[in-house]
Order: C-alpha cells, then sequence, then structure tokens
C-alpha cells in the first residue's frame, strides 16, 4: 500500500494514528495532510522540504511535521527504513512547528514496539495501543534541542556537479583552491556561484555534509573510535570534529553516540 494512495483514507479516518513502516527509496513530491506526523529515520538520510528551507534528517532522529503543512519527504537510499505515525492534531504548542531532533533510547523503543503493526489505523483503546500514547507524549517530555541541519540543492547543472564532487571526496583534505582549478574557475568565481546558487559557502557546505556523513557512521560502526570516525569524515583532530558535530547538531559525539546505544 503506498502512502499518496491513502492520504485522504488518513485525513478522514476516526481512528486515532495510522502506522507505516518503508525501507526503500522514496520521493514524496510536495503535499499535505490534517493529521500530525512523526517520522523515525532508521539509517541512512532522509530530507524534508519546507518553504525555502530544505533539512537534513540524520539517522536515528525523529521529524515531526504539524498538521497542514505543505512539504516534500525524500528518502534517498533503499536500505533507509522510515517508521512514520499520522496523529490526530494535538493542541499543545510543542507540537505546532516542524523540528528534528535525535530520538533517545525510550523513544526508539516504542518506535520498535510500533512494528506489531504496519499499514494500519489504530484506536489508542485496542490491546497495546496506549503505548503509542505514549510515545506522542513523550516526544514533549524528552525531547531536548532541535537540530537543524541545513544541506541545500541546486539544478545548476555545474554546481550539481560541483557537489558530486564534494560527495565523493568529503573525507579528503579538500580546498576552495582544489575545487576552483578541478573545475576551471578562480576562486572568486567559484565562491560567488557557489554561494549564489546555494546560499552558503564551500567550507559551510563541506562541514555540514561532513557531520552528516559522521552521525551515519556513529550508528553504523559503534566499535570505531571517536577519533577514527573523524578521521572517516576529513577531520585531522578530534577537537576539531567535536566542535564542528557540537556547532551544528547541539552534542558532541560521544553525546549522541550514548543516545543511540
Amino acid at each position: 500500500m503506498k502512502l499518496f494512495d491513502i492520504l485522504e483514507q488518513i485525513d478522514t479516518s476516526p481512528k486515532d494514528v495510522f502506522i507505516i513502516h518503508e525501507r526503500f527509496e522514496r520521493d514524496y513530491d510536495l503535499h499535505s495532510h490534517h493529521k500530525d506526523q512523526l517520522s523515525f529515520v532508521e539509517g541512512g538520510t532522509a530530507y524534508v522540504t519546507i518553504e525555502n528551507e530544505y533539512l537534513v534528517v540524520p539517522a536515528m532522529h525523529f521529524l515531526w511535521i504539524p498538521a497542514n503543512t505543505p512539504h516534500r519527504l525524500k528518502v534517498s537510499h533503499h536500505a533507509t527504513q522510515l517508521h512514520s505515525f499520522y496523529f490526530k492534531k494535538s493542541g499543545s504548542d510543542f507540537y505546532q512547528n516542524l523540528r528534528i531532533f535525535p530520538a533517545n533510547k525510550l523513544i526508539i523503543e516504542l518506535i520498535k514496539f510500533s512494528e506489531r503493526w504496519n499499514n494500519e489505523f489504530v484506536d489508542f483503546s485496542e490491546p497495546y495501543a496506549h503505548t503509542l500514547f505514549s510515545l506522542h507524549d513523550l516526544l514533549a517530555l524528552t525531547s531536548e534541542k532541535p537540530v537543524k541541519l541545513q544541506l541545500p540543492t541546486s539544478e545548476h547543472p555545474k554546481i550539481e556537479k560541483i557537489t558530486e564532487y564534494i560527495h565523493s571526496r568529503f573525507n579528503a583534505h579538500l580546498t576552495l583552491n582544489e575545487l576552483s582549478d578541478n573545475f576551471n574557475m578562480s576562486e572568486r568565481s567559484f565562491s560567488r556561484l557557489f554561494k549564489k546558487e546555494l546560499k552558503t559557502s564551500f567550507l559551510q557546505y563541506l562541514k555540514t555534509y561532513r557531520i552528516i556523513q559522521s552521525i551515519n557512521l556513529l550508528q553504523k560502526h559503534h566499535d570505531s573510535s571517536i577519533e577514527e570516525i573523524a578521521n572517516s569524515c576529513g577531520y585531522e583532530t578530534i577537537t576539531a570534529f567535536s566542535n564542528a558535530f557540537l556547532e551544528l547538531t547541539g552534542m558532541r559525539p560521544s553525546q549522541m553516540r550514548k543516545m543511540m546505544y
């Protein structure tokens, strides 16, 4: 059952929540619904577009989308598992804004428990469904500082090639001089084009992409040290990596790892 085929049913159903667990690459075009949406990304990365913002939802993070919010949701890899819940609209202040949070162990366990339902409408009065009510309420009670990672995109042909190059070599010692030479541009022209199309600098884009990849590695390689992950993402020192991680996520990599395991 495809989500877009049942959006109308989700909006009109009198039941408390609809649950769907998906594992494949997917790009949901701009849409909205009358229910609040919780989506948890288990492995891989998802992307959500709202108004002029292109936000990244890393592995082991959840996304809250308030009812009637136009958005586009993209899952970039076929192995990414997306757990989504569509709740009746809440009146609490916490649930009125689109936000992304790291998921703590308790929330992850409740989401895992919910896998007993899939492509189903559920009432909270049904057996074990009180866990879904607990999941909904715990979001506001246990979530801390939201994460706001933005990785802008552009359809400009040269920028597409530049970002592909960055993605393929993010763990190397990339410099503005190297990239501008590689694309036959002066550093000034390169920087101006990059800023115009992506509304950010090359260095900020590279930093964000590296941190996103490091979050994926923290989840996949729990036996690797923080220093090994830092080196795998192009950082020469653990201090530089930890500071960049803190700047973009609001926590140290060691703190996020503790939340994951």
